[in-house]
């Protein structure tokens, strides 16, 4: 190789826990083999994983430019990055002037972090953009629909409405027959004990009763729909997506908005308030159990106990005006989660869990506000 003097190369001399690598030949951008010494330099460090040190000289004959320099830069990333080190003080001063020059200042680093912050401040700007408009898309056309399904010109089935209906109502009544008496039994048990302290036990039923209009019976049948029926919205919807259905549909020119989520959603608006009154009935029948069997109680003290907190019809209205926004909280959000799903089943399942829990976040939320509303406008 040293022969070659119009070729660039590298000879490597090992001495103990280092190498010697000597730079010969031609480094010039006008050598047509200046490949060379960098296929050389690849092997060589491909073989010899072990060594930490690298050492660079030059041969006294070398001819050399801007090549050689380049080459030296790579080979200092390649060693930084592999957290070996390299040596370079035999260099003629002229190089390592180059080579000092061309590594990264500490301005240059922070302009490279500042513009990666940018771009992920960007980045995260554009993602809630995108999905606030998405939203309020999606919003807009269920209220289109609605319009149309008004005036007439929707394409939204009875058959669907009835079948959605039945599947969000009369299916749903033995989990919130189960979960709303006992929501009452534990209230009454809990509310006992703390009235048996004033000798105040009658009010128990004063106590369920209120609770289960007012708060209750809504929100425990709001969440029980959350879980079943708006998350088998977002199954339902996705699957037709996954199966490009919902593509099938707007080729033949049927709107996925009036086919699809417009009957879903009004069966949720219309069956989770009449859920709401059959819930707070069973919740006030769990007290009942627990007023009679345990407080000794008779049926007819209760309920006309019940009947003296009920003396406004506010208190059933509010928990009914609840339920209508919460209805329609489950409804848009498990069929927008659905039909935004992805076209592959570890996306469906995402979506699927995403409605349920932003479902039951934005339920929270709202009845909060609800509550902090009535309490401004002394509606309580």
């Amino acid at each position: 190789m040293q022969g070659e003097s119009q070729i660039s190369s590298i000879q490597f001399l090992k001495q103990q826990d280092f190498v010697t690598c000597t730079l010969s030949g031609v480094w010039s951008i006008e050598n047509s083999s200046g490949s060379r010494g960098r296929n050389e330099w690849v092997k060589f460090l491909k073989k010899n994983p072990s060594i930490q040190v690298f050492r660079f000289q030059l041969d006294p004959q070398i001819i050399w430019d801007s090549t050689l320099v380049s080459f030296l830069h790579k080979c200092r990333d390649e060693l930084k990055a592999v957290n070996k080190s390299i040596d370079l003080n035999e260099l003629p001063s002229g190089i390592a002037q180059l080579l000092e020059l061309s590594k990264p200042t500490l301005l240059e680093k922070k302009q490279n972090e500042f513009s990666l912050s940018l771009e992920l401040i960007d980045d995260t700007i554009n993602y809630f953009r995108n999905g606030i408009l998405s939203i309020c898309s999606f919003f807009g056309e269920w209220v289109l629909a609605i319009l149309k399904l008004f005036i007439g010109r929707s394409k939204t089935r009875f058959q669907d409405f009835a079948v959605s209906c039945r599947s969000c109502g009369a299916s749903a009544l033995p989990i919130v027959t189960l979960i709303s008496f006992l929501t009452g039994l534990t209230m009454a048990f809990v509310g006992s004990v703390q009235l048996e302290k004033f000798n105040a036990k009658i009010y128990v039923a004063d106590l369920v009763c209120l609770a289960m209009v007012r708060e209750m019976g809504a929100l425990m049948v709001a969440i029980v729909m959350a879980g079943r029926t708006g998350a088998a919205f977002a199954a339902e919807i996705g699957s037709m997506k996954l199966n490009e259905e919902i593509d099938s549909l707007r080729t033949f020119g049927i709107s996925p908005m009036e086919f699809l989520i417009l009957p879903r959603t009004l069966s949720l608006l219309l069956m989770i308030p009449l859920l709401t009154i059959y819930a707070d009935f069973v919740g006030i029948l769990g007290g009942l159990v627990v007023g009679t069997v345990v407080m000794d109680f008779s049926v007819i003290h209760y309920f006309e106990q019940t009947q003296v907190a009920l003396q406004s019809m506010w208190e059933v209205y509010s928990g009914l005006l609840k339920s209508i926004v919460f209805g329609l909280i489950i409804g848009l959000v498990g069929c927008y989660k659905g039909i935004h799903s992805g076209n592959d089943s570890s996306s469906l399942g995402r979506a699927v869990t995403a409605s349920v829990v932003v479902s039951i976040t934005l339920i929270v939320i709202v009845d909060a506000m609800f509550e902090i509303t009535f309490s401004y406008l002394d509606l309580r």
